[in-house]
């Protein structure tokens, strides 16, 4: 089973966790929450239940909102953590394999890639003003991680030559480049460590997590072996 697994929720719930960092994820039907710190308690908190297949998820701190692909549905969603139990379509064309996610919690958009129309977009967080930013030299885009503050997008590919780009978050094709394009294979989860200036991917097929800097220098491993990962 698939599953998804996206950054820290921390502290959303503070009347019940006292602040203690939750870790936010989907197991394709389900959106749940961990308390990463209660280790000694493994059970999860279902924030969303009975959803098709679910592929990425991100949350929008300030609003206590969650974001989700569903690639059955062919549409991206949203629910309330404090009312989870109604759901809100907020893309609901154009859609066919939406793998990847992101929310950038400062200008409230979303963006996402898609492995089959091979295009990254984005829109505000309510769905409107949706926009096509990059379709060209795609070939099965996949995970989608932001680092807003310095206005750049970061994306994994799963195509023929497989690599890691970014690129300007407004669409600006000349800030476009290729920073990994050895070593991988299946790179299917990103994400952005703000503080040490580093991204970290996960390889589904080489069973390793690497990081390396925003551009693409100071590579090194973090974790070689692992043979379930998919999302990080």
């Amino acid at each position: 089973m698939r599953t998804a697994l996206f950054l820290l929720l921390f502290g959303y719930l503070s009347n019940s966790t006292q602040g203690s960092p939750l870790v936010l994820f989907a197991n394709r039907r389900d959106v749940c929450l961990v308390d990463a710190g209660q280790p000694q308690q493994r059970n999860s908190t279902v924030l969303v239940t009975g959803l098709e297949d679910a592929a990425a998820l991100d949350f929008l701190y300030s609003d206590g909102a969650v974001f989700w692909t569903d690639v059955s549905l062919e549409m991206i969603k949203m629910a309330y953590v404090n009312d989870s139990a109604h759901s809100i379509d907020i893309i609901t064309r154009g859609l066919v394999s939406p793998d990847g996610l992101a929310c950038d919690w400062l200008a409230r958009k979303l963006y996402w890639t898609d492995s089959e129309t091979n295009r990254i977009e984005v829109s505000n967080v309510d769905g409107s003003y949706r926009k096509v930013l990059y379709w060209e030299n795609l070939d099965q885009p996949r995970a989608i991680a932001l680092d807003p503050l310095n206005g750049y997008m970061y994306w994994t590919d799963w195509g023929e030559h497989p690599k890691i780009e970014r690129a300007g978050m407004d669409g600006r094709h000349g800030s476009r480049q290729v920073i990994i394009k050895t070593d991988i294979f299946w790179p299917n989860g990103l994400t952005v460590d703000y503080a040490e200036s580093k991204i970290f991917w996960a390889d589904a097929k080489l069973h390793f997590i690497h990081s390396c800097n925003f551009d693409g220098t100071g590579r090194r491993v973090v974790v070689d072996g692992f043979r379930t990962m998919l999302q990080i």
